[in-house]
């Protein structure tokens, strides 16, 4: 059985407690998708936001037999709330239960909740190359990009030497949010932005960026968001993440393809201010065709340490009940012609027309 829960971090305290058995040589569970501490780029939603099930940021289900947890699915809402992204997916360690079958139905069932709460795509990471992306493509999902994961240790890397910093960088304003979408349109290749499908600038800001009331919360934890203002465009986008318990710092980098000579001094400068607050390891998610910035993360003592294929489900909605339009004038007619054999015809039911088949 499959059911939804309330607890969301139920996922996180099982990646914990395998994260822990795996150090031990012992296997607790199966994650095929789970957010490392490097993705958590974005302040947390409220807390009442993740607990009352009016508007949810995050959904939770898990699938269980005579309240045996085998398995468990988590969504999280992206800005523009048609869209999830799949955090978790993870089967628990069964001698009795195939834990392949308990993934799929889980991945089924994550699908149709996504069909009658209107999301129009579902987004998820999977480690490239293991067998169970087999079954995300028989479920409908389509592979549009990769994802490297590089990091920086730095007892093993020796400092950059300090160049200054690039003469064109400026803090972030909510006035850049336009040009910031320019710049993700200038670097991404077709197939990328079709697959992402962002509507508008503000959407895409508030996923990496975020909005203006989170960047100034005691919650942001000291984030920072820098601009490389060129005249006539943004030439290169830098955010830094500083690390804190055991979460290390994270970097993240666009640079415009005219002004790919950004990309290493913008990297360093990240750096230095970085370890300058606390020496601790230092993570940045790069996308397979951002070239400049691998090779400025290369330059600048990074090694890449994972990969991951990026992937979108494109949901189609579930018709529930017969849809009605408003009917500006009773004497309006329209005469359709429905696909195939169909006719389409038009029933007037006050102020309100529904439109039905029949066959001939």
């Amino acid at each position: 059985m499959i059911r939804p829960v309330l607890f969301v971090d139920l996922p996180g305290i099982i990646y914990a407690i395998d994260r822990r058995a795996r150090g031990r040589q012992h296997e607790f569970a199966n994650f095929v998708c789970w957010p490392e501490p490097v993705e958590s780029n974005l302040p947390s939603s409220p807390i009442l936001r993740n607990i009352l099930p009016l508007s949810p940021a995050s959904r939770t289900w898990i699938c269980e037999d005579h309240w045996r947890i085998l398995g468990f699915a988590q969504v999280c809402e992206r800005p523009s709330r048609t869209a999830w992204d799949l955090a978790y997916l993870a089967s628990l360690v069964q001698r009795d239960v195939s834990g392949d079958e308990i993934l799929a139905a889980l991945l089924e069932y994550t699908l149709e909740m996504a069909a009658t709460h209107g999301i129009l795509r579902i987004f998820a990471k999977v480690e490239d190359g293991i067998p169970e992306m087999e079954m995300f493509l028989r479920s409908g999902f389509q592979r549009y990009a990769r994802e490297l994961t590089y990091i920086y240790e730095p007892q093993a890397t020796s400092l950059p030497a300090s160049e200054g910093e690039p003469a064109s960088l400026r803090r972030w304003s909510r006035h850049h949010a336009w040009g910031f979408h320019q710049l993700y349109r200038a670097i991404t290749p077709q197939r990328v932005q079709m697959a992402e499908m962002y509507d508008n600038y503000e959407e895409y800001t508030k996923l990496h960026v975020g909005t203006p009331r989170a960047l100034t919360s005691p919650f942001g934890r000291g984030n920072e968001n820098y601009i490389c203002d060129v005249g006539v465009r943004l030439g290169a986008w830098l955010r830094l993440c500083r690390g804190y318990g055991s979460i290390p710092h994270r970097i993240f980098l666009h640079v415009h393809p005219e002004h790919a000579d950004l990309a290493e001094p913008l990297l360093r400068f990240g750096i230095r201010r970085l370890l300058e607050i606390d020496v601790r390891r230092i993570y940045c998610l790069v996308r397979e065709y951002d070239s400049f910035v691998i090779t400025a993360l290369r330059n600048s003592g990074f090694e890449q340490t994972s990969t991951r294929a990026l992937l979108v489900r494109h949901v189609a909605l579930l018709a529930t009940r017969q849809s009605t339009v408003p009917l500006l004038e009773q004497r309006a007619v329209y005469g359709l012609k429905g696909l195939g054999t169909v006719n389409s015809r038009q029933k007037l039911r006050g102020d309100k027309t529904a439109y039905a088949t029949c066959d001939h």
